[in-house]
């Protein structure tokens, strides 16, 4: 009788060892990338950046972790504005600013459209930590046309962000810096410098967000074409 018990009593130990091994283990925030996305981490946002970017205005892509989305407000706190989603994105333990238009700055009217589409990150290599230049992304050359973004409201656009980013971990944006603390124009700019939110970035099929706004025309990407004229009456930092 007694050898019996010890024997269940060993099942049950291997049985529970198995379960932690197979189960228990999950990547944390700082994980390696090859462990797939990896638990989420998320921190209260911050007013305190980091000032690795390039200070002048350069178009590139930020890889790094969501720890933070800040809605639009009028607080005074972590770089929050009444016109832009922010994300706080943790590089190489410093964290940057990311600002995404959710409606006009200057006469609060909705004219920011977006869509999604399932690609593999359409420039500058696979995802690492860190900061990357030195290429360029334009929606037309993703087969993607100014029809192809339907105008949403405020509302819309800032519930979009949310729900793409409720469990995110790993993410990279494609924008341009505007100091060496934080990054914007993530839309349509036009001269292979369009902005766009990547989400699951270590997926061969990632998730990518794109913006643009009314009245922009995309014309076709060539050599030598100049950049497109820039809408009237919108703000000039967004």
């Amino acid at each position: 009788m007694r050898a019996a018990l010890v024997l269940v009593a060993l099942v049950a130990l291997v049985a529970l060892a198995a379960c932690g091994r197979s189960g228990g283990a999950t990547a944390d925030a700082g994980g390696d990338a090859s462990a797939g996305d990896g638990t989420p981490t998320r921190v209260p946002c911050t007013s305190q950046f980091g000032n690795a970017l390039p200070a002048t205005p350069t178009y590139g892509r930020l890889d790094g972790y969501l720890v933070a989305v800040v809605a639009p407000s009028n607080m005074n706190s972590c770089n929050d504005d009444d016109s832009h989603v922010h994300l706080q994105i943790r590089m190489n333990d410093e964290i940057y600013d990311v600002a995404i238009d959710a409606t006009d700055a200057q006469t609060g009217m909705d004219d920011v459209h977006t869509t999604t589409l399932e690609l593999a990150l359409p420039a500058g290599g696979p995802w690492s930590e860190g900061w990357h230049q030195g290429f360029g992304v334009d929606y037309t050359s993703l087969g993607v046309s100014p029809t192809d973004l339907p105008l949403d409201t405020k509302a819309q656009i800032v519930n979009a962000l949310m729900t793409d980013l409720a469990t995110v971990n790993h993410i990279s944006v494609f924008a341009t810096t505007y100091g060496g603390s934080g990054i914007h124009l993530v839309h349509r700019e036009g001269n292979a410098h369009d902005g766009l939110v990547v989400t699951d970035p270590l997926s061969p099929v990632a998730h990518l967000r794109l913006f643009s706004f009314t009245g922009q025309t995309f014309l076709e990407l060539r050599p030598g074409r100049p950049a497109e004229a820039k809408i009237p009456g919108r703000a000039a930092r967004r």
